[in-house]
């Protein structure tokens, strides 16, 4: 099954004080470029990262060979971001999300969401670890459909709540939100 990873780092950054997309690990590789590895290391294909607000000096600062797909509505909601994913890559089977703050998620879970959505590909997949809701979705084409439909502002975790089965998975990076200089530092960044 074809499935299109998208890293979401259209956002403003604002806590961050810069693009979150181009915070360096100690090796040099922008952050949204090591997700995206994982995501292609993992399965996804095609991969790109999904960029908005200062998006000349984010593809300016990833390496020449990460796709990117400019969302011009970024301000306007997450959702859009979604959108501006699924409408770059229609012929794909499904879509798997990852955020560009969900720092150091695994490709090996990427295999098990992509594993998951393999046996029921109707379904809408989110791992959770101990219990508690990744920020990652893998979303079939079917429901894509009805994503982009969804209003700009619309919260995406309540439309997916209905449609979405649960994978357990032990990686504590789905759960991660890096939004600070504080936070990324405590990470290792």
């Amino acid at each position: 099954m074809k499935t299109a990873g998208m890293v979401l780092a259209a956002g403003a950054s604002s806590r961050m004080g810069r693009p979150k997309a181009l915070l360096a690990g100690p090796d040099g590789v922008p952050l949204a470029a090591r997700q995206a590895s994982a995501l292609r290391e993992g399965g996804c294909e095609p991969v790109a990262v999904v960029i908005g607000s200062q998006a000349a000096e984010v593809r300016r600062g990833l390496p020449a060979d990460t796709a990117t797909v400019e969302n011009p509505r970024w301000a306007q909601g997450r959702a859009t971001s979604l959108q501006a994913g699924i409408a770059a890559f229609p012929e794909a089977e499904g879509y798997l999300f990852l955020p560009v703050d969900a720092a150091g998620v695994k490709a090996g879970t990427v295999r098990a969401v992509l594993a998951a959505a393999a046996s029921d590909p109707e379904r809408v997949w989110r791992p959770v670890h101990r219990g508690q809701k990744g920020h990652i979705l893998w979303v079939p084409r079917g429901a894509a459909r009805a994503l982009l439909g969804l209003a700009a502002e619309a919260r995406v975790d309540e439309w997916a709540k209905p449609l979405a089965r649960e994978l357990e998975v032990e990686d504590p990076a789905v759960l991660r939100n890096i939004n600070t200089p504080e936070e990324w530092v405590e990470l290792g960044g």
